[in-house]
């Protein structure tokens, strides 16, 4: 009884000392919002360039600081061994303050400012990029899932045939060449379930390291559905969207302004400073105050090389955001381009071939069971609409992803 006590406290106690981290019930379904919130919060990516911000952040503290001022303080002509003597012992201490001219305290606030304004852009360009791996690897599930769906209605098929011709083999009512061309041709619909397979894991793999390995289950699910919605943009709209909400273009003008604030602090720097100074000085019983100044000679050195860097720096940064900005409507473009060519593929898919590809099927099938047409014709069409439905899917899935490429070429979500 007493063990048994022991055991049960032992255990409570740990609970008690579960971390929050550990205590976190593990999600085994999500959605696409979900996967995308969990993204944004716990990718360890994200979270290093968050504290990065933090950290550029933190520099305003310091750039807005005043210097600390000076203190210095002297003994002299102290009589050695403590023998008496003419020498007079003398105490001298001595504060000064250095007084920064030329506005440089807030040239370097406005420099500050302006760098962590670069870092929250490249933030928010790093989420734009994670959200869309997150859309990305979440298409990638469904259609592997389809996919998968797809070769196992195919195999199931497949398999019922196979069992009736095998019936018919034993009866002599057909050749065991036919039966073995069945069973040959089983292998592509086996095929297909393998690579299905293989691209759920890894869709699934990519999926939780981007949302994070300790909040999602190795074999989690998700919701949704693969289907396809007609949508059309024009050019002109999406250069607007995107000339106001990239954060990279944001970045790279934001970096703009940071090379001009160098500028700035570059010429505020030339100024000279001054040092006031008042000193007191004791010597034998008399007491004296004095007082003065020090200021650099800026003869040589007026801080020539860091404006010429600085103004550098402006130009390297105009060249700078006009190639970001040539590089995020070129993925606009891109991205639009392959948004219609799949939309036309899936329209004529749906259409017309994959509808005529599964009435054949069907049709041949029937008529296969009954005696009507030859193996090489039921296994063509069995081939046919193989091919006719993967290639829909695949035009369905590249279109979903064309549409979330367009979504982070123009940095921000778009209406389907």
């Amino acid at each position: 009884m007493l063990r048994r006590l022991m055991t049960v406290g032992l255990y409570a106690v740990a609970c008690l000392c579960v971390s929050p981290l550990d205590a976190q019930e593990l999600l085994s379904r999500l959605s696409m919002g979900d996967a995308v919130s969990l993204a944004l919060k716990d990718n360890p990516t994200v979270r290093a360039k968050e504290f990065e911000r933090q950290s550029v952040s933190a520099n305003e503290i310091t750039a807005g600081l005043r210097p600390n001022p000076t203190a210095t303080f002297s003994g002299e002509q102290f009589t050695p061994g403590g023998s008496s003597g003419a020498a007079i012992t003398q105490y001298t201490i001595s504060i000064g303050q250095l007084i920064e001219l030329g506005g440089k305290r807030q040239r370097r606030v406005d420099s500050a400012r302006a760098a962590t304004k670069v870092t929250g852009f490249e933030l928010a360009d790093l989420q734009r990029q994670t959200t869309f791996q997150v859309k990305k690897s979440f298409t990638d599930i469904l259609l592997a899932r389809d996919t998968l769906a797809l070769a196992q209605q195919n195999l199931t098929t497949l398999d019922e045939v196979e069992r009736v011709q095998r019936f018919r083999a034993e009866k002599g009512d057909i050749s065991q060449l036919e039966l073995l061309r069945i069973q040959v041709q089983r292998f592509a619909f086996e095929r297909d379930a393998v690579d299905a397979r293989q691209a759920l894991n890894a869709a699934r793999i990519t999926l939780r390291a981007l949302c994070g390995v300790d909040r999602v289950t190795e074999d989690f699910d998700v919701t949704g559905e693969l289907t396809y919605r007609d949508m059309s943009y024009r050019h002109e709209e999406l250069y607007r969207l995107v000339m106001r909400n990239r954060p990279d273009i944001r970045a790279a003008q934001a970096s703009r302004e940071k090379a001009r604030a160098d500028v700035n602090l570059a010429r505020a720097n030339a100024w000279w400073d001054i040092t006031p100074q008042i000193e007191y000085q004791r010597i034998g019983p008399d007491n004296t105050i004095g007082f003065g100044v020090s200021l650099p000679l800026r003869i040589f050195d007026r801080n020539q090389g860091e404006i010429a860097r600085a103004r550098a720096d402006v130009l390297k940064a105009d060249a700078t955001r006009q190639a970001v900005a040539i590089q995020a409507l070129a993925e606009v473009d891109a991205a639009l381009s392959t948004l219609r060519s799949e939309a036309e593929k899936v329209k004529a898919l749906s259409e017309t071939y994959l509808p005529k590809a599964r009435e054949t099927r069907d049709t041949v099938d029937y008529a296969y069971r009954r005696g009507g047409v030859s193996l090489l014709d039921f296994l063509d069409a069995q081939r046919t609409y193989r091919e006719t439905a993967l290639e829909y899917l695949r035009a369905v899935g590249n279109h979903r992803t064309a549409f979330y490429q367009l979504e982070a070429a123009v940095g921000s979500p778009l209406e389907e």
